[in-house]
């Protein structure tokens, strides 16, 4: 007699089974370690990578400024005054960025003249009295020159100054820069106030190698940021953008435009392409 042996069933075909891999606490300290080492050595190149995309920015501007004030010096044979005396038509005076708005259909609080790298207020400035200008406050500035012992801006670009610094209404003619190739013509806002002191203003609408002393009446010493706009040194990783007679754009180590003494440096502000060392006695 055959009996049946009753067997329990086997592990079917899609009866699996499954094991599920972990990391360990140290497997895991070890690939947040790896991760933030990669941060640390990536984050240096994708911030210099910005930044030079917004010093490209700033240069695209600039060369465009450039373009409208060779356009405009061909036109009237004269550079724009820093500021002009109100008018009937102008009842708030005209700014010199005011005599580039036909060239490029942009005015002082619009993207061309904002540099992507400038982080201060921006302020749009005119002319109070009959006498007084307010200064505008933003990204870029125009060649004022080099002050004299007497506070009076010499050799730029923005207007003719009396003796003791008040400004005229009469222009730069264009005969009297003998080398636009290297005349600073526009450029990021920034000014040495104080050759002694090194005291350096960022942010104002007069760009100059030396701005009167009259107007230095800090106490710190050092790069200082006026307007707002933070240390020169921050702008574009130590460099300044400038814009030349010509329209060409440079980017220049902020230390050897406003600081260095040496002539090749001093011209480059003035008018008749000489140092003028006298000034900085």
């Amino acid at each position: 007699m055959m009996t049946n042996a009753c067997a329990s069933p086997g592990p079917g075909p899609n009866a699996r089974r499954t094991t599920q891999n972990a990391f360990t606490l140290i497997e895991l300290l070890v690939v947040i370690a790896i991760i933030g080492i990669l941060a640390a050595l990536l984050l240096p190149s994708l911030h210099r990578a910005k930044e030079q995309g917004r010093a490209t920015k700033c240069r695209s501007n600039l060369r465009q400024m450039g373009f409208a004030l060779h356009l405009y010096v061909q036109d009237y044979e004269y550079y724009p005054l820093l500021a002009s005396q109100l008018g009937p038509e102008n009842p708030g005076g005209l700014k010199w960025y005011d005599h580039l708005e036909p060239y490029v259909h942009q005015r002082w609080t619009n993207d061309l003249f904002a540099c992507p790298s400038y982080r201060g207020f921006v302020a749009d400035g005119r002319q109070i009295d009959e006498n007084v200008f307010e200064l505008s406050i933003g990204s870029y500035a125009y060649n004022i020159g080099t002050s004299d012992a007497n506070g009076s801006p010499r050799f730029g670009l923005a207007g003719k100054f009396t003796p003791q610094g008040a400004l005229t209404q009469f222009p730069i003619s264009d005969k009297d820069v003998k080398v636009p190739s290297d005349m600073i013509a526009t450029g990021d806002a920034f000014s040495t106030l104080s050759q002694q002191r090194r005291v350096i203003l960022v942010g104002l609408e007069t760009l100059s190698r030396k701005l009167p002393t009259q107007w230095d009446s800090g106490d710190s010493e050092g790069e200082q940021g006026g307007g707002g706009g933070g240390k020169s040194g921050d702008r574009h990783m130590g460099k300044l953008n400038v814009v030349f007679g010509d329209a060409h754009v440079e980017s220049n180590n902020h230390r050897e435009l406003l600081l260095d003494l040496r002539p090749q440096f001093l011209k480059r502000w003035h008018v008749d392409n000489e140092p003028h060392l006298e000034l900085f006695q």
